[in-house]
């Protein structure tokens, strides 16, 4: 395991793949994201007992919005059996679960599950885990400047008050550290609008392995690469430490 220092406080997964796993067994593509479903639960109990304290999924964006109505469906459907059957382990586990995105194209019953499951793990003191849903990052981040626009239209503020800390705390990320790693499954490697605010100063791991396949110890091989490299964020490695610091506070 990578010394505690070496281990990234907050990992982004793009959890990319399922379909193609799907396709290579002539399956679903919703049996595909419904095996995809099955490997949260080792990942962020090992990203925890590893040292992560932020973990963040791609789950649905908002370009997915253009599949068929039939696999939309199917992902909703997965969705919905995941946090009816995986309340009682975030629970056990004292996972606390966030949703970032816009949820308005969601069926109201899975609005409904999702607000209760955020609401009932609020108080867990564990792994924060965050499910991007209808997450796109330019509309997060258009978003930001409306309402900042909106406000300064108003007289509530002065164009010169904006300042970076004012977006992000606009943003639907406002809560999330910023992103340390970024690990993308499935051969591809493009980041396809996520967390673009968030992904200033990450490290990027991409894996050939499908999400379907993607195993703790995948999870922990990427780790150990990640504490070899040198993050200097623009500046010189004896600058690291503080400014990090700085970044994550």
């Amino acid at each position: 395991m990578p010394e505690s220092r070496n281990i990234p406080q907050h990992v982004a997964v793009i959890m990319d793949g399922n379909r193609r796993w799907a396709r290579m067994r002539s399956i679903s593509s919703v049996l595909g994201h419904d095996k995809g479903s099955s490997v949260i639960e080792g990942i962020a109990r090992h990203a925890y007992d590893m040292g992560v304290e932020w973990l963040t999924l791609f789950a649905f964006s908002t370009e997915n919005w253009r599949r068929s109505p039939v696999e939309v469906r199917g992902i909703m459907s997965v969705l919905e059996r995941y946090l009816k059957t995986k309340m009682h382990t975030l629970m056990e586990n004292s996972i606390r679960l966030r949703v970032i995105g816009d949820l308005s194209g969601f069926p109201t019953n899975t609005i409904e599950m999702l607000r209760n499951a955020v609401k009932e793990t609020s108080t867990n003191d564990g792994l924060n885990l965050t499910v991007a849903l209808g997450y796109g990052g330019h509309a997060d981040i258009t978003g930001a400047a409306r309402r900042l626009a909106e406000m300064v239209r108003n007289g509530e503020m002065e164009p010169s008050m904006i300042d970076a800390d004012l977006i992000k705390d606009h943003l639907h990320t406002r809560d999330l550290p910023p992103v340390d790693l970024l690990i993308r499954t499935g051969q591809e490697q493009r980041i396809s609008n996520f967390l673009l605010w968030d992904l200033a100063y990450a490290e990027f791991a991409f894996t050939d392995t499908l999400w379907p396949d993607f195993t703790p110890h995948h999870f922990s091989a990427i780790l150990e690469d990640y504490a070899r490299r040198s993050r200097r964020f623009g500046g010189d490695d004896e600058e690291d430490g503080s400014l990090l610091k700085a970044l994550s506070s």
